[in-house]
């Protein structure tokens, strides 16, 4: 997807990077993300990745901002208190970069619209921090062989795992059924929360985001853990499992009562 004058201008500083140049530029403007969550971890994930050039950014979240939530949330302000932070989102974004096309979605991502929300990103980024939803999200995009990504930040701890990204065999990586246990391990929601580790996590993320659109990626496959309170990094290799993989094949999406998912009523907006 070409690039404009305007574009080329904007992205010059980018674009001088060794090994990046308008190619990779133009491989953002084509990309399309749907990001899961637009809070603590969503929202700046989502100003990096808007910066960057990424060409449409969809934004699912039925939320609203709360004042109390804005410590680690620097892309609303005080008048978008209680207001959708979805629609909020997409206004603000507008204004950081208008050459991207922000798509806002009210709406709690659940069995029966997951499908349907999916089918048009190329990749899918959960950021809702809810267990049933990165169930849901991990059995819709195995169906539709989508690749995505699953991100959390508990206190001074950080995860994220590239999940189903494919291979230079053509192969597909595991998916986040495949290591549940695993991965499960390092959710801790003791209270607090802090704006650093959130914004921190995010500026990792949107990086490893950029390299996988350049073809360079180094988490497929990978769960990347940080401890920001100790200074230290986890690399941990994530294995499929094929039976796993093959049931929610054959399975499908399930029921929100079998996801231990508790629906909320349609915003009306």
């Amino acid at each position: 997807m070409a690039l404009t004058e305007k574009e080329i201008l904007r992205y010059k500083h980018p674009m001088g990077v060794p090994g990046m140049g308008i190619d990779m530029q133009e491989g953002l403007k084509a990309a399309r993300i749907l990001v899961v969550g637009a809070g603590g971890l969503g929202s700046p994930i989502l100003q990096y990745l808007s910066a960057s050039g990424v060409g449409v950014l969809g934004i699912a979240d039925f939320g609203v901002v709360m004042e109390e939530d804005l410590h680690r949330m620097p892309l609303y302000q005080m008048q978008d208190i209680r207001k959708h932070k979805a629609k909020m989102a997409a206004s603000r974004l507008w204004g950081l970069n208008p050459f991207t096309k922000h798509y806002p979605f009210l709406l709690q991502v659940h069995p029966g619209n997951v499908g349907d929300l999916i089918e048009n990103f190329d990749l899918v980024l959960d950021c809702s921090q809810d267990a049933a939803t990165h169930l849901v999200i991990n059995d819709a995009c195995i169906i539709k062989d989508k690749p995505f990504i699953i991100a959390e930040v508990h206190n001074w701890m950080s995860w994220f795992g590239g999940f189903n990204l494919p291979l230079k065999d053509n192969e597909r990586t595991a998916s986040y059924r495949c290591n549940q246990e695993l991965i499960d391990e390092y959710r801790n929601f003791d209270a607090g929360a802090l704006g650093t580790t959130h914004g921190a996590t995010a500026i990792l993320l949107a990086n490893e985001i950029l390299k996988w659109i350049a073809g360079v990626s180094t988490f497929a496959g990978k769960l990347f853990t940080y401890d920001f309170l100790h200074n230290t990094q986890q690399i941990i290799e994530l294995s499929p499992d094929m039976a796993r993989l093959e049931a929610v094949r054959v399975v499908g999406i399930l029921t929100a009562e079998a996801y231990g998912m508790e629906l909320v009523p349609e915003i009306d907006d």
